[in-house]
């Protein structure tokens, strides 16, 4: 039982260490965009267009999921190398907190069954001291 506890808390400060670097990503100071960029590509329509012939026309978007909903924007190309890294940082803050979470999750795992094996140590204690000829078991009241 003893052992069981001491590797426990072994293990509970082990996942007590993996804290700064799980908020690292979280703490960055840079501006964040909720938001990718994909390649689109489309035919413009008219007749004697490359596009007919195959070679699609392709533009950058940025697909913004921001200010309660989703747009598609086609930021100028001179934009693209301000805005990438924004993106990018969102992502792996996002990345960032969902490890958090199962951090978190498995942190509180340990607690709970440190807690746990604490509570039958302390029984364990408790049941040795009633079985005890010492202890004085309380007689019946008289009063009715």
């Amino acid at each position: 039982m003893s052992q069981e506890i001491s590797s426990l808390r072994s293990e509970l400060l082990k996942a007590q260490q993996q804290l700064p670097q799980l908020l690292e990503a979280c703490l960055a100071r840079e501006p964040l965009l909720p938001g990718s960029f994909y390649t689109l590509r489309r035919k413009c329509g008219k007749p004697n267009c490359r596009c007919n012939r195959g070679e699609l026309h392709e533009s950058t978007v940025l697909s913004y999921r921001g200010q309660g909903r989703s747009r598609n924007i086609s930021p100028p190309p001179e934009q693209l190398e301000s805005l990438r890294p924004m993106t990018l940082d969102y992502r792996r803050c996002r990345q960032a907190r969902a490890k958090l979470v199962r951090w978190h999750r498995q942190l509180l795992k340990l607690v709970d069954a440190l807690e746990a094996a604490r509570v039958q140590q302390g029984e364990a204690v408790f049941r040795k001291l009633c079985a005890s000829p010492s202890l004085k078991k309380p007689r019946p009241s008289s009063r009715s």
